[in-house]
């Protein structure tokens, strides 16, 4: 087994940091880091592993490691989740309404919505408020992997896939979070849709973004009737918004919202063209078929089938009525072709 000063100092030159950095992160003094690194302490407190982990942000399996490499059990302890790596703005009700289903006795969750409307980042957000301010256990797994959970403490486990629910039988203590394109459809479940951003939290998005590429601009009485115009083409879609920020490089948001009333595809990305579509292929035909009446402005559909199109987010409550977004209306009007379609409708994500 390596020693354990040998593995933390791994660790930390993997994931780019200085000593002084992973003493910021991880609350631990530098001279303590670095007696841990050259030998001079062996035996580290678990406390001490517990924090150094979580500020290398290590999954399961390196954690346990470096918690045996310490002498200590190489059983489950508490888990960070991952740093966020984008801003998050308007969220508020939404992160309260989840920490409040929660502290309701609620214990699966599915998180629903088009590509692009920010579930994860949400989630994100979700679990690092129970983590940081309730000291729950963080496993975060976008993947079908089964986690390591801890009785003795509340856990809540964040996936992009199917949950098996024996864990939450197994486990009293342990509540997830699913992050999906459509409802699980299993016993228990609790599905939140989440809908797009409002037009004012979408516009302080949109310029948040815009200034990572000019830092000097900023929302003005001779540019905020565009910038509205913007963000309503795009539906306020977080992940839509930050694409079409870098165009303001080259673009006037007047020039760039003329863009996109073309063809509101254009200045977003591949991506999220590919990924709009592999919200589609969720579908099944008779809701696919409805969505393509809905997007050439036909008249709306059963309850049945229009809870499904809003379950996913592919449209939102206008009144009275129910419409389409227009990036989904865009992408399924768009030309298709190849044995990815249907109908004009995509049906699986194109590699």
């Amino acid at each position: 087994m390596r020693e354990f000063g040998e593995l933390l100092r791994t660790h930390r030159i993997r994931v780019g940091l200085t000593q002084q950095q992973l003493a910021d992160f991880a609350m631990v003094s530098v001279r303590a880091i670095r007696d841990l690194e050259c030998g001079r302490t062996r035996s580290p407190r678990a406390e001490t592993v517990r924090l150094l982990a979580d500020g290398l942000r290590l999954d399961d399996d390196s954690r346990a490691n470096l918690r045996e490499a310490g002498g200590r059990p190489a059983g489950p302890v508490s888990v960070a989740p991952p740093a966020p790596s984008s801003a998050i703005v308007g969220r508020e009700a939404e992160q309260a309404a989840l920490l409040d289903l929660f502290a309701d006795g609620g214990r699966l969750v599915t998180i629903t919505g088009v590509s692009g409307v920010g579930k994860t980042r949400l989630a994100l957000e979700v679990v690092g408020a129970l983590h940081f301010r309730l000291g729950w256990s963080v496993a975060w797994l976008p993947s079908s992997r089964t986690p390591q959970i801890d009785d003795g403490q509340d856990t809540v486990l964040v996936t992009d896939h199917l949950p098996d629910t024996a864990l939450l039988d197994r486990h009293p203590r342990l509540r997830v979070i699913v992050t999906s394109l459509a409802p699980a459809g299993i016993a228990g479940e609790h599905v939140f849709p989440l809908a797009p951003l409002a037009d004012e939290a979408a516009v302080r998005l949109l310029v948040m973004n815009v200034r990572r590429v000019r830092p000097g601009f900023r929302q003005e009485a001779g540019n905020s009737a565009a910038l509205m115009g913007l963000v309503r083409e795009l539906d306020g879609l977080p992940s839509a918004l930050e694409f079409a920020a870098g165009w303001f490089m080259v673009y006037s948001p007047q020039h760039l919202l003329e863009r996109l009333r073309t063809n509101p595809l254009d200045p977003t990305s591949a991506h999220l063209r590919d990924s709009l579509r592999l919200s589609l292929s969720t579908l099944d035909e008779e809701e696919r078929a409805a969505l393509t009446r809905m997007a050439g402005r036909g008249e709306g559909q059963d309850d049945h089938v229009t809870r499904a199109l809003s379950v996913r987010g592919l449209v939102r409550r206008a009144g009275r009525r129910y419409e389409v977004l227009n990036l989904v209306r865009a992408a399924v009007l768009e030309p298709v072709s190849g044995p990815y379609s249907a109908g004009g409708v995509a049906l699986t994500w194109p590699c």
